[in-house]
This record gives structure tokens, C-alpha cells and sequence, in this order.
């Protein structure tokens, strides 16, 4: 077999060699043939050469697309940082109509109001600041509020400015009453527990607030809401404080004492309303 392909070689090699020396008049027949019947393959070989130069863009036209990539990708960003900011403003939006909202609903003059800061955090005192004072026609006991409930009471007025004891201070008291059957008691406030999640400006978790007094046979149910009285003349009636999640019999065997826990969410305070009167 190896003998007879050594053949083969030596008869194309000896035909092609003879066909070369022929005359021109001979050997163009042969060369014309030659080509006619690689002429197919030539074509298709440029045709895939073709094809993969369209896919290899030079270096200016990489540089152009990296350009292109690169302004892309800001626009995105740009973008983005928008619609963070259209959220931001939708939520501000929701909470002012909110605020409206129970402004209307209450019918007594409000002033609405931007917490600008906290009290230190360490839970002696829990107090927030308001950027509003007596230039705004508010003093000292009045009530504040959210759309989900009371928060406090101002406690220091100053011209621009003024303090307000949140209701999650123990030494906040408020008359309530059990919506259920309008059975009263006297909240004050549970303090704050160190152990408690850390979140931007409250370094303290508020506890359950305690209702005192309640009468030995009231009756009342996980979940009951609890709302300000009217009683004492500081605090509208009406304004939800929060949800009953215990009871137990006081010490002296007497009366009721309840767990309450707060409506509003006094580690998110952004604007309040101060409830300036009728």
C-alpha cells in the first residue's frame, strides 16, 4: 500500500512538472482548468475570512464601545439616584398626608412639626426636639401626635424650639380608657430596655407601657385598643396610645394592671402634630 501511494506522488509530481514546461498554448488549457475547479473553495474561504473581520472590530471602534459602555453606566446611576430620591419624596409625600389627614379628623388646631434631634440615648430620659416653639403658639403639656397614636407631650418651649417627653418615659402618665367596655386607668411609661436593638437615634428599645388602677372586675382582651380618656384636660380624648398584650393582678390584690404596647413607632419620629386646642 505505502509502495503504491509512493507511486501515485511520483506520477502527479511527474504530470504537474510536464504540464508546467508545456508551451503556453498547451499549458494554459491545464491552469484555466485548474483554477475553474478551485475557484468554489477560493470563494469560500474569503467568505469566512469576511465573516470573521466583521467580527473583530479595530482598536478605534473598541475605544468607541468602551465609551459608549462607560456613559451607559452613568446614565444608569443617574437614574437610579433618581428614583431613590422620587421614593424618598413619595414616602415625605404619604406621611404630611397622613398628618393631614388626623389633623382634619380631629378637628383641633395642630402645629406640624420636624424632629430634629434625640436625647442623648442612654434612656434616663426619652425626649425628642422640635424645630417648632412659641412663636408657633405652643407651651408646656401639650399633647403630640402621630397618624398612628400619641407620642408625648411638649415639655421645654422655647421661641423656635421645643422639647417633648415621649410616652415611653417612666415618668410620663396619661388617664386611659379600654375601648371595650371604657373601663380607665392610669399609662405611664415602661422605660427602655439595654438590650434592646440599636437603630440610628435610639440607642434604647422602648418596654411595654403599664396601666395602673384598672378595676379588678374589668374585662379586656389581647389586642384591646387603648386610647387617651379625655380626663385631666391635658391629652384629647380619643388619640390611640396602643394595644393591650398582658394583664396581671396588682400587688395589692385591688385592681388590674395591664401591658400596652405603643401604636406609634417612637424609634422612626420624622414629623409630628402638636395639638395646640380646640
Amino acid at each position: 500500500m505505502r509502495e503504491q501511494r509512493y507511486l501515485v506522488l511520483i506520477v502527479l509530481g511527474t504530470f504537474f512538472l510536464v504540464i508546467l514546461n508545456l508551451p503556453d498554448s498547451v499549458s494554459g488549457f491545464f491552469r484555466g482548468a485548474f483554477r475553474e475547479g478551485i475557484a468554489p473553495y477560493q470563494r469560500a474561504v474569503v467568505r469566512l475570512v469576511d465573516g470573521l473581520k466583521g467580527r473583530t472590530l479595530p482598536s478605534a471602534g473598541v475605544r468607541e464601545v468602551t465609551r459608549q459602555r462607560d456613559v451607559l453606566a452613568a446614565e444608569v446611576e443617574t437614574l437610579r439616584a433618581r428614583t431613590r430620591q422620587l421614593e424618598l419624596l413619595k414616602k415625605e409625600n404619604d406621611e404630611l398626608r397622613d398628618l393631614l389627614e388626623v389633623r382634619r379628623r380631629l378637628g383641633y388646631r395642630t402645629a406640624a412639626c420636624e424632629v430634629i434631634a434625640r436625647d442623648d440615648g442612654y434612656g434616663w430620659w426619652q425626649t425628642i426636639r422640635l424645630n417648632k416653639g412659641r412663636a408657633d403658639g405652643i407651651t408646656d403639656n401639650m399633647a403630640v401626635i402621630t397618624p398612628d397614636g400619641l407620642v408625648g407631650k411638649t415639655l421645654e418651649v422655647s421661641e423656635q424650639t421645643c422639647d417633648v417627653l415621649l410616652i415611653s418615659d417612666r415618668n410620663f402618665k396619661v388617664s386611659v380608657r379600654f375601648e371595650a367596655e371604657g373601663t380607665f386607668g392610669i399609662l405611664h411609661g415602661g422605660g427602655v430596655s439595654l438590650r434592646g436593638r440599636h437603630s440610628l437615634g435610639v440607642v434604647c428599645t422602648p418596654l411595654p407601657f403599664q396601666v395602673e388602677f384598672v378595676r379588678k372586675d374589668a374585662e379586656f382582651k389581647h389586642g384591646e385598643l387603648v386610647t387617651t380618656s379625655g380626663l385631666g384636660g391635658v391629652f384629647p380624648a380619643g388619640l390611640i396610645v396602643g394595644r393591650v398584650i398582658g394583664q396581671s393582678t396588682d400587688e395589692s390584690g385591688l385592681f388590674q394592671r395591664a401591658d400596652v404596647a405603643p401604636t406609634a413607632d417612637l424609634a422612626r419620629l420624622r414629623r409630628v402634630l402638636v395639638v395646640l386646642g380646640e
